[in-house]
């Protein structure tokens, strides 16, 4: 375990525990879900804080183990451009169509080679995380072309 890593675990933690504190302090909602803002922050921050804990605790790699390799280095930057790509598209292609092909790619870099497999996880996964938001948490995401054709 690198001094670093417990570093970095601790700020994990500390900005979790400063999203659940500001959320919890969110004024509730005068209309629509009951819940109001609290929702996100409070999700967001849980998972900051058990990310922090576990990036602090867990055991390092093993003395012989490389960090990066020459086969892991290259794909680390494809993934780098695809999520620099997917930051700019998302905007004018829309949640649905840039995230089911960024994740269909990074399934595919990380060693997925079932078209039909990758096709499945990335509608599940668009989909699934487009309701959740616009639907559920009542949260809109980028339409892009959907806004075009008028499906809203």
């Amino acid at each position: 375990m690198s001094l670093g890593n417990r570093v970095w675990g601790i700020i994990l933690c500390a900005v979790g525990i400063y999203y659940l504190i500001e959320g919890i302090n969110l004024p509730p909602a005068a209309i629509g879900d009951p819940l109001g803002p609290l929702v996100f922050p409070t999700i967001l921050g849980t998972s900051l804080i058990a990310c922090g804990v576990y990036l602090a605790v867990r055991p390092g790699p093993r003395a012989n183990q490389p960090v990066l390799s020459r086969r892991t280095f290259p794909q680390v930057l494809i993934l780098f451009a695809l999520l620099l790509v997917y930051s700019a598209a998302i905007a004018w292609m829309g949640y649905l169509f840039s995230t089911f092909i960024f994740v269909f790619l990074t399934a595919f870099l990380m060693g997925e080679r079932s078209w039909a497999k990758g096709v499945a996880i990335s509608a599940i996964f668009s989909a699934g995380i487009f309701f959740l938001f616009v639907r559920v948490l009542t949260i809109p995401l980028p339409l892009g072309f959907l806004e075009i054709l008028g499906l809203k």
